[in-house]
């Protein structure tokens, strides 16, 4: 019997001295910011960078009317990224939106939606900054495989030598190696990784670059002969 195992289980790991926890309480405090609706006081969390590409007053008005538009109903954080020396970091989340009236009407939406967010964050003198957010889509809208069983080397293409790369969503262990599944663009894919090739390193979060054959029949399942990482 396979185990999936969720990004949450990673949420208590130390990851460069910080913890997901670290970056969320960040997060809670801007949303709280925002939902005052003060530029003062949401700006305190900007880095150097965001507070001089928001300077002008017009700019500032667009960022809060966004940023409020943006507010989550909820949200659910799946990893931790941490880049440059742990000098930067992403925090993934999935959060529920709620949809304007009119937008509703003419998209035919429903009143919330599930949206994948970066949150990106900078440590500068000394303390973590808001570097800002990026809209990855509805994860739930997101094209993926049926299923997880993988099969054998025989069922995927014979002498091909495709390579693809992806960040890691998740992964599951199976009895001959792990599964990854991999954002490709709007699709999950999943690899599989034979024992011998599968790294300790490869966690969620971290872009895994795969070399091997597409499977004969599902276009959404790749088996790897190479696997290594992406340098950060």
């Amino acid at each position: 019997m396979t185990r999936c195992i969720t990004l949450a289980l990673l949420f208590g790991t130390l990851l460069m001295g910080q913890t997901i926890q670290d970056f969320t309480r960040i997060y809670d405090a801007y949303l709280a910011a925002v939902k005052k609706g003060a530029y003062r006081e949401v700006s305190a969390f900007f880095t150097k960078e965001l507070k001089e590409e928001v300077k002008a007053p017009d700019d500032q008005d667009w960022y809060m009317t966004m940023a409020k538009l943006m507010l989550p109903v909820s949200y659910e954080p799946t990893f931790l990224t941490m880049t440059d020396g742990g000098q930067k970091a992403d925090v993934q989340v999935i959060a529920t939106i709620n949809v304007p009236e009119d937008v509703q009407k003419e998209q035919n939406l429903p009143p919330t939606q599930r949206q994948e967010l970066t949150l990106k964050f900078e440590k500068q003198d000394g303390q973590w900054k808001w570097a800002g957010s990026t809209m990855l889509g509805d994860p739930d809208q997101r094209a993926r495989p049926k299923d997880l069983n993988m099969g054998s080397r025989s069922d995927y293409r014979e002498g091909s030598h495709t390579q693809i790369g992806g960040q890691i969503l998740r992964l599951e262990k199976q009895a001959a190696g792990t599964v990854y599944l991999i954002r490709m663009f709007d699709e999950e894919e999943a690899a599989f990784v034979p024992a011998a090739k599968v790294s300790s390193e490869f966690v969620a979060g971290r872009v895994l670059v795969l070399s091997g054959a597409e499977h004969k029949s599902d276009k959404l399942k790749f088996w790897a002969d190479e696997a290594s990482l992406q340098e950060q």
